[in-house]
């Protein structure tokens, strides 16, 4: 894993009014790494999302990603510079097949124009890179079905084919195995392993399942009341009293 950071925060703060939901947040992610955001309902981590993600801009600090400050671009513009966000199943197109979904983020990014009502498959080179991502998560054999008709486990994989078509450098999962049952659970985890391995892609994800998070993460970072209240290894986060005692006295168990 290199030692460059590919995505740092700096004193990342958010208020509305006189109310600060996330406040003084700094980090430093590392390529290559996968990270996880933790913390009880409240703690601000749907937030500190939306200020890096381009959904809205930060009150205070800054956001470097590759080295170049991308503090309040709009969402658009945070995706171009290589830092995309996993979507909500509601956002995928359910009329249209898998390919079709994969074909539209390529298409924007090249500024190209296509009929779905034609031959999708004219343009070899944007064909060839929605089959090598589908490839990826294990949906080639079901590129022609149409979303709508596959399980529930699949249409995450829609989604994440969706978001790693743009080859990001910094992929946000929010909840990726959120309302999935235990099989398509491990297996969406060893689908992010194998990626994090083979692409080079650094994952950040956010998890409400901590059996998810000690299996992914290499390092985790603490919310608690819009603050940084721990960061560290899995084997730190799991014996810090603090992060225990935010959990409402709970052990946090792998």
């Amino acid at each position: 894993m290199s030692s460059q950071n590919v995505l740092r925060i700096e004193n990342l703060g958010h208020s509305y009014g006189k109310f600060k939901v996330i406040e003084d947040i700094s980090l430093a992610i590392h390529q290559g790494e996968t990270s996880a955001l933790i913390g009880p309902n409240g703690a601000g981590k749907t937030t500190f999302y939306n200020a890096i993600s381009g959904k809205f801009a930060p009150t205070r600090g800054k956001v470097l990603l590759n080295g170049e400050d991308i503090t309040g671009l709009p969402a658009h513009r945070v995706v171009d510079k290589g830092m995309c966000r996993s979507f909500q199943i509601t956002n995928i197109f359910s009329e249209l097949s898998v390919a079709e979904n994969v074909f539209s983020p390529l298409i924007i990014q090249q500024k190209k124009h296509f009929k779905l009502s034609g031959n999708i498959y004219r343009d070899k080179a944007i064909t060839e890179k929605t089959m090598h991502t589908l490839e990826q998560v294990g949906l080639a054999d079901r590129a022609d079905q149409v979303v709508a008709n596959l399980a529930y486990g699949d249409k995450r994989l829609v989604e994440m084919a969706i978001v790693l078509a743009r080859d990001p450098s910094v992929v946000l999962l929010d909840e990726p195995t959120a309302g999935m049952n235990p099989e398509e659970t491990e297996n969406m985890i060893a689908l992010i392993k194998r990626l994090a391995k083979n692409s080079g892609t650094t994952f950040f994800i956010t998890e409400h399942d901590m059996k998810v998070v000690f299996s992914l993460a290499e390092r985790i970072y603490v919310l608690h009341q819009g603050h940084l209240l721990a960061q560290g290894t899995p084997e730190q986060i799991r014996a810090n009293a603090q992060v225990q005692e935010a959990y409402l006295g709970r052990k946090v168990h792998a």
